[in-house]
């Protein structure tokens, strides 16, 4: 602590000279940041009267207290702000708990030194400034041990709406808002019963019902004999900072439903690009990019690769006997029906009107013969809604080879259910090139 004011009242009382007067300031200013550190109060500190005797035996006045007292509270925030730790919380903790100490300090000062009446006035003045100073900046209130309202200041009566008269001689909880937990308010009182400072966050409720929040610190105000004699909570306004707060959690919460919501769109618009409207399946241009995919894969690793193109024998006539909506009803179950008889990994596309395609990866020949045969039966067997009588379908299958590029498969398969359907329909054909 060089600071010019406190070299000024070591000097001035030739206080430094002596090698044990510097070892004792050491152990008070430890003393102090026990106090800080533990939130404790300065009655626990055992070397605090004879740092007092110090301060009297060479007529420290007790402004002069307060100086050393106030920069050392300044030098520690300093020390705490330079490592990126002083908090708004913290800072008003150390205010709060310095001027505990200080009140302290004062009272047991003024005993040593009360046979002089001109300290008794300074100190009297200089406490007085004190608390108008904290009265000026904070809201104010004290209570008896029992939490009934003793004292308010201005600046309490200003943000509750309550009058002094009103607040006087009743307890602290006329201003308790429903919202906040009880668990809060027992460990505020757990803390303070115990004889230690409390700091938190509290919503308080204004005489009309409104609410406003508070940054608090309650100490408890202890006699000679360690017991409380009252408490004062010095609070700081933070209602707008709060609503700030909240403001920003609904405009985060806000965005990101938002996002949600352009997300759904978005993964909703890429699967309508790629599915059929009517069915839901794959649609032409879909499959076509997955065929390019399956033909590179299987040639790389050497598997077999089995397409399969089928048409609804004689759709035009359902379509022209029960009309265009039964017809889309019965692709729609066809769809259904093929989609719960294929295997998992098999890639089914609508092709084009009543024409569908079935790609089956690591399937050769006879294993995609097999799956046609199955599904043709399935579907000659089954009932179509709006439609009396039973539908059939026409297979042709492809195996791919070496040389094949997806066209030329395609033609191949192609080619074969034209020559299933040229052969009387409700059948299988293998092109056998």
């Amino acid at each position: 602590m060089d600071q010019s004011e406190v070299q000024n009242v070591l000097h001035r009382h030739s206080l430094p000279i002596i090698e044990k007067n510097t070892h004792l300031f050491y152990q008070f200013c430890d003393c102090y940041i026990s106090v800080i550190e533990w939130r404790a109060t300065v009655t626990e500190c055992q070397v605090k009267i004879d740092f007092l005797q110090l301060l009297n035996n060479y007529n420290v006045t007790v402004s002069d207290l307060f100086t050393l007292i106030t920069k050392l509270k300044n030098a520690i925030e300093q020390v705490i702000f330079e490592k990126g730790n002083l908090s708004y919380a913290l800072q008003s903790e150390i205010d709060s708990l310095t001027l505990q100490m200080a009140n302290d300090l004062a009272s047991n000062f003024e005993n040593l030194i009360s046979s002089n009446s001109n300290y008794k006035s300074e100190n009297s003045n200089l406490l007085a400034e004190y608390k108008k100073a904290v009265d000026l900046s904070n809201i104010v209130s004290k209570t008896n041990p029992k939490g009934v309202i003793t004292y308010v200041n201005d600046k309490f009566c200003e943000i509750s709406g309550y009058t002094r008269n009103e607040l006087i001689g009743k307890p602290h909880n006329i201003i308790r808002h429903p919202d906040m937990p009880r668990d809060a308010f027992k460990d505020l009182w757990d803390t303070i019963k115990a004889k230690k400072s409390w700091s938190g966050v509290v919503t308080n409720m204004k005489k009309d019902g409104g609410q406003y929040i508070v940054d608090t610190t309650v100490i408890p105000i202890l006699d000679v004999d360690g017991d409380v004699v009252e408490y004062i909570a010095i609070r700081h306004d933070i209602t707008e900072l709060e609503e700030t707060k909240q403001q920003l959690r609904n405009i985060n919460k806000a965005m990101k439903n938002k996002v949600d919501e352009l997300y759904s769109m978005t993964n909703t618009l890429e699967q309508k690009a790629f599915r059929d409207k009517l069915t839901g399946i794959n649609n032409r241009e879909n499959f076509e990019d997955i065929f390019s995919i399956e033909i590179a894969n299987a040639k790389q690793n050497n598997l077999p690769l089995s397409l399969i193109i089928f048409d609804v024998d004689h759709f035009k006539l359902v379509n022209d006997t029960y009309g265009h909506q039964a017809g889309d009803i019965l692709l729609i179950d066809l769809v259904n029906l093929v989609e719960s008889n294929i295997k998992n990994g098999d890639i089914f596309a609508r092709w084009g009107g009543e024409e569908f395609v079935v790609l089956t990866p690591a399937t050769d020949m006879t294993g995609a013969y097999n799956l046609a045969e199955n599904l043709r039966k399935i579907v000659e067997a089954h009932t179509f809604s709006y439609v009396d009588k039973n539908m059939t379908l026409s297979f042709g299958i492809a195996q791919l080879s070496g040389e094949d590029t997806k066209k030329t498969l395609f033609e191949k398969a192609d080619g074969a259910m034209y020559e299933a359907k040229k052969n009387g329909r409700n059948r299988i054909e293998i092109n056998k090139s």
